[in-house]
């Protein structure tokens, strides 16, 4: 009797660590994925080479707007002195002509069909520029217009030819001044390229830039 139960006893105690090992790889096993991340899904060889994998962006430096614009060496005379500049082409904002300006100029709207070329050093010294294609007006016309206003603020002496040099190719030009005591106004109408100019100058003595202004408007053609 003793004996069965102590065989009983140990068939109980056999059981007891038998389920306590289970439970214990259970729960270890329950550890084991409660630690290993969601997503631990290795990465295969094509997908790390394509995180890898940056792209560099495309530059389009060489297509922008950044070109030097066209320059044209600028020969004048001032004040009996032989000048000699760089200029840089500029555009018209509402006219169809663009040329080179020099540096010491600022170019400026003064109203539709007007502009103004203005030195920076003294603003009552500029150059105001009008233009007209040559299908939709005469010269003629335009050298008219031209004389009533030089008429009108004195007695215009005619431009020599020595004065009007800088203009090349010209299909046609003349031109007036009015001296007075320490100022000038000049007058321009020339045809070239299609375009019709008309120019008007207001230079005095200490600037003495009529030629410098004529010089860039020798070079105005279509845009």
């Amino acid at each position: 009797m003793q004996k069965k139960l102590f065989s009983m006893l140990a068939l109980l105690l056999t059981a007891v660590i038998v389920v306590g090992c289970n439970t214990s790889d259970k729960t270890e096993q329950s550890d084991a994925e409660q630690n290993e991340p969601a997503n631990s899904q290795q990465p295969s060889e094509n997908e790390t080479a394509g995180d890898d994998k940056q792209e560099t962006p495309t530059s389009n430096d060489a297509n922008t707007d950044t070109q030097a614009k066209p320059e044209q060496e600028v020969k004048y005379v001032q004040k009996g002195v032989d000048k000699k500049e760089t200029a840089t082409e500029s555009d018209s904002v509402d006219q169809g002509y663009k040329f080179q300006q020099l540096p010491e100029f600022t170019l400026s709207q003064e109203e539709p069909g007007k502009d103004m070329l203005v030195s920076n050093a003294n603003d009552e010294v500029f150059m105001r520029i009008e233009t007209a294609n040559a299908s939709e007006t005469s010269y003629d016309a335009v050298k008219t217009s031209m004389q009533d206003y030089m008429n009108a603020v004195g007695g215009p002496v005619a431009l020599s030819a020595e004065e009007l040099s800088a203009f090349k190719d010209i299909k046609n030009i003349e031109g007036y001044v009015v001296d007075f005591d320490t100022e000038k106004v000049v007058g321009v109408v020339f045809e070239k390229d299609g375009l019709i100019t008309k120019l008007t100058i207001h230079d005095n003595d200490e600037q003495d830039l009529t030629a410098a202004m004529l010089a860039m408007a020798a070079t105005i053609s279509k845009k």
